[in-house]
């Protein structure tokens, strides 16, 4: 009798507990979860540029006094034109806007990079494209793959040579023999080439090490570096010239180098100078927040 009683009691309390965990399931919403209201994701590429995830990395070198002290700079993540900015795409800017084409050179066609550009010119095309020109910092740490060690030429194979990319080799010597030029090269371009021709670097960019020169954003100061701001750097308030990064068909040498800076005034204009745009991540996501089916930013 004892026993049935003591067994009566521990059924009643399970089916309380029973019933009182049902209840509580029902009624009452679990403490640990969150709700979370998620951005729109962040595609890798999106109207022909590449995001480049941002992170820390030793900017400069010491081979040119310009290039020195190397120093930590965080670049944040950013998108970059896979391609640089081709004589199709400039001139449809053109037609657009009323601007006047820049003549190009005769062994220029569409699918090459726009030259006789100004920084002005540069700058007007990335606003009207919703984009900006790259701060010096981004376009080091993209050419460098993130921050990387990694310095021209790229060495890698196509077409049975060791490619260096479009730099000045055996075939533009052919035509101006005053040329120095890369020995025992020959990339089969004379002077540009189509953009995208060469292998890319990791990050999937075309043509860093050469083809064209590219504007940059910044103001050049040969002494900036020893007072840069360590995040997001974006070069001195003011200054006479704007920084040049890059390699191009004209140029062997110690210019096959990532970390190497050239500047020119901003109104120049030369048949080795284009460019190519940026875009910052937060942009993207703005407008896909406005039009979630959004593949043109143009």
């Amino acid at each position: 009798m004892f026993k049935s009683f003591n067994c009566l009691i521990i059924l009643l309390t399970i089916l309380l507990f029973s019933c009182q965990s049902k209840v509580d399931f029902f009624s009452k919403k679990p403490v640990d979860r969150i709700e979370t209201h998620n951005e729109p994701a962040i595609p890798e590429e999106i109207n022909g540029m590449i995001l480049i995830p941002g992170g820390w990395f030793a900017m400069g070198s010491k081979q040119k006094a310009d290039e020195r002290p190397v120093h930590k700079v965080y670049v944040k993540s950013f998108y970059l034109d896979k391609y640089e900015v081709t004589v199709e795409e400039y001139r449809r800017f053109c037609v657009a806007t009323g601007r006047r084409m820049p003549i190009q050179p005769f062994w220029n066609s569409d699918n090459h990079p726009v030259v006789n550009v100004s920084w002005y010119d540069a700058r007007a095309y990335a606003k009207w494209a919703c984009k900006r020109l790259p701060t010096e910092a981004e376009w080091e740490y993209a050419a460098r793959a993130g921050g990387k060690n990694l310095s021209y030429p790229l060495k890698v194979e196509r077409a049975y040579i060791k490619s260096y990319g479009n730099i000045a080799d055996f075939s533009l010597f052919q035509k101006e023999y005053r040329r120095t030029v890369l020995n025992n090269y020959e990339d089969g371009f004379p002077y540009t080439s189509p953009v995208g021709y060469f292998p890319p670097n990791p990050f999937g960019i075309y043509d860093l090490e050469g083809n064209v020169l590219e504007w940059c954003a910044d103001w050049y100061d040969s002494h900036y570096y020893s007072q840069s701001p360590a995040e997001n750097p974006t070069g001195p308030a003011k200054g006479n010239y704007k920084v040049i990064r890059g390699g191009s068909w004209n140029r062997s040498g110690e210019y096959l180098r990532t970390t190497f800076r050239t500047w020119y005034p901003p109104q120049c204009t030369f048949n080795f100078l284009g460019f190519r745009c940026a875009m910052d991540v937060e942009v993207v996501q703005q407008q896909k927040k406005s039009s979630p089916y959004l593949t043109d930013l143009n």
